[in-house]
């Protein structure tokens, strides 16, 4: 009988083939929307045909949804709707049974076949009903926009993957013993063709760098280096004093000059390969190619917030009383001492100032102090300084610039018009973290729309303006929407709020340190140390993760095991690091984290991609270094012998071939 079933089976696979290779896509991918989501990953890794057809965007797009709360909730309301199942008496199901049989057959069957169509009729509205809900349902939840790129795929691994925090490589004092390391005052993220790089300020007054890939033009060496140290400064290089020479150093370094929260402050231009360190009053403005310090501009107060930089765009500098324009440009016509300046023919400053109007552009290009314009701040205090522009998109070339801080309410600046205040926001809160998306904002009234309406509510000219902070000791995450609107008064254009969220209740029981936007989604940390990923909406949860979290973390009765867990590391700073291209994978979307005392890496992957083993260099023992000779001598000693050993054979075969030939 067992022969028979394998021979049948054999017949069948003779006669009846299926190669699945040619079945259209379409038909492939019908299937595999019935597979789970462990099984359509199988199907990814079998071939490059399958992989291209498993991994389509609406498909994902729909298995996201189907696991989103919003589904569930969606279905509960349907099946209440529905109400209870009336069961029948048994009575009367025997009654009517009674009366059928009573009737002809003709008529019986008849009656049958008009109940049976309409039963059909009706499970067909049913379901054409069920179906077209859950689009309608399916269009008010996505997240994404008409004109945004969204990998379904990876947006899926990010909202329900493994999550895994990889730490830096911390720099070590470079005099005395190598256990003590340094404290990172900062972090900022540059990117260009060869990848990212961590660049950071420590705690002596040096500038680190630290690799991180990703980039097009990255091989395998930077792979494997991957959280090392790649470049560091002098020690003491952001140590400068006010007006001094770059060779004049102060005797102590930052940790006893600068206080906390100052030298957090640092912005990277990507473009021209320049980083901006605030310490104290100064602004340094350092190469990243040399490590040195290339331009140095002195302000009247402490300096406690910096703006992005994106050449050419003005960098806005935050002090504790005012608000200033550096624009970079002039630190192209500026020379750090005057003896480098002899050489420079087309410097402005060389030409006599009375020959030359005292107007905005030669300002510009001299850096006259006289004029320089600044804004008063009437509170004092700015914490986040964001740059928006005015046409929704990212580009903040000319925008609007947004300050938040120790004061209740937003300011609103306009680049064009500075040092003008166009308009506030008010809040209420202590507000220390800002970003935007260039996308309209959609209430959460607005869940109930069709898809016309979600498709015309998304096509609107807007952005959302995002904000953290504490809120009578609890965390708070605001949303606002801007529309853009002229201001007669001004002569400008620019965005009035329109729209506003303020999620004070479920969105932290302790503050909010820092904001981004990662993805389709809003991720927040507070002083926990959980990071919170939310939906745009600002108020529902996708999933949460503590950083002090590990796997492997034992209990041992009410006290962890774990020496993760003593750290208490809570995330200051969220930067997103996102990989550009088409060809770019969606697991390499990672989060960057800094505690105000190392760097680390939030990838959704099963486990740490680097650690100290990666690149510590252990020291050898005199024991193993003459293991090691040994080895290496036995080494030589042998491909020697085995080189004896094949010139005698082929000196033996040679010869046997001439004897034959006689």
């Amino acid at each position: 009988m067992r022969k028979l079933k394998v021979l049948v089976l054999k017949v069948g696979v003779i006669l009846f083939p299926l190669p699945m290779d040619t079945l259209p896509a379409e038909v492939i991918l019908n299937i595999v929307a019935f597979l789970e989501v462990h099984d359509i990953v199988r199907l990814i890794q079998l071939s490059k045909r399958f992989c291209s057809i498993c991994r389509d965007n609406e498909l994902w797009r729909n298995i996201s949804f189907d696991k989103t709360p919003w589904e569930n909730d969606r279905k509960a309301r349907q099946s209440l709707a529905r109400g209870p199942v009336a069961i029948p008496d048994p009575r009367v199901l025997e009654i009517q049974r009674r009366a059928a049989a009573l009737s002809s057959s003709s008529s019986t069957q008849a009656a049958a076949s008009m109940g049976a169509t309409r039963n059909n009729k009706n499970s067909a509205s049913e379901g054409l009903n069920t179906e077209s809900q859950r689009h309608r349902a399916l269009a008010n939840w996505d997240p994404s926009y008409p004109k945004e790129k969204v990998d379904w795929y990876g947006e899926y691994i990010a909202r329900h993957g493994p999550i895994s925090t990889s730490w830096l490589q911390q720099p070590t004092i470079q005099e005395g013993s190598t256990d003590e390391t340094h404290e990172i005052r900062g972090v900022a993220l540059h990117h260009d063709s060869n990848g990212s790089r961590v660049v950071a300020p420590l705690d002596d007054g040096s500038v680190c760098l630290w690799e991180l890939g990703h980039g097009t033009k990255s091989d395998r060496s930077d792979i494997q280096r991957k959280g090392a140290i790649i470049g560091r400064s002098k020690a003491g290089l952001l140590s400068l004093s006010d007006g001094a020479d770059s060779n004049e150093l102060y005797s102590h370094p930052i940790r006893t000059t600068a206080p906390t929260g100052v030298v957090e402050c640092l912005s990277v231009d990507s473009v021209r390969n320049k980083a901006y360190f605030a310490v104290h009053k100064g602004l340094y403005e350092v190469d990243l190619n040399t490590l040195q310090i290339s331009h140095y501009e002195k302000y009247p107060f402490l300096i406690s917030a910096l703006s992005e930089a994106t050449f050419p765009t003005p960098l806005t500098v935050g002090s504790t009383h005012s608000l200033h324009l550096h624009d970079p440009r002039r630190s192209m016509n500026a020379c750090w001492s005057d003896s480098s300046c002899t050489d420079r023919v087309d410097n402005v400053a060389n030409f006599p100032a009375s020959s030359r109007p005292k107007n905005d552009f030669y300002r510009l290009l001299t850096g006259d102090e006289f004029a320089s314009a600044f804004a008063p701040l009437f509170h004092p205090g700015p914490l986040a300084i964001h740059h928006v522009s005015s046409s929704g998109t990212l580009d903040a070339s000319s925008g609007e610039i947004y300050v938040a801080g120790r004061f209740p309410s937003l300011l609103i600046y306009d680049r064009r018009s500075f040092p003008k205040l166009r308009n506030t926001i008010h809040s209420g809160a202590r507000l220390c973290s800002l970003t935007s998306v260039p996308y309209p904002f959609r209430s959460l009234d607005d869940r109930d729309l069709t898809l016309q309406e979600v498709h015309q509510a998304k096509s609107k000219s807007g952005k959302t303006l995002i904000a953290c902070g504490e809120y009578n000791g609890k965390g708070s995450l605001e949303i606002y929407g801007l529309s853009p609107e002229s201001n007669s008064t001004l002569g400008v254009p620019g965005s009035t709020q329109n729209l506003s969220y303020k999620n004070r209740v479920s969105a932290s029981r302790s503050k909010l340190l820092s904001v981004a936007t990662h993805g389709t989604r809003l991720v927040v940390s507070d002083g926990d140390g959980s990071l919170r990923w939310m939906e745009r909406d600002g108020s529902t949860l996708v999933r949460r993760w503590n950083i002090n979290q590990y796997e492997g973390a034992t209990k041992a009765g009410i006290f962890l095991s774990s020496s993760a867990e003593a750290h208490g590391d809570v995330a200051r700073k969220l930067m997103p690091v996102t990989i550009g291209g088409d060809d770019s994978q969606a697991d390499s979307d990672e989060l960057l984290i800094w505690t105000g005392e190392r760097v680390g890496v939030v990838a959704f992957k099963n486990r740490p991609q680097f650690g100290e083993d990666d690149w510590e260099q252990r020291v050898e023992t005199a024991e193993e270094k003459i293991k090691r000779r040994e080895e290496r001598i036995y080494g030589e000693t042998m491909r020697r012998a085995l080189e004896k050993q094949a010139n005698e054979v082929r000196f033996v075969r040679g010869l046997g071939a001439r004897v034959k030939g006689f």
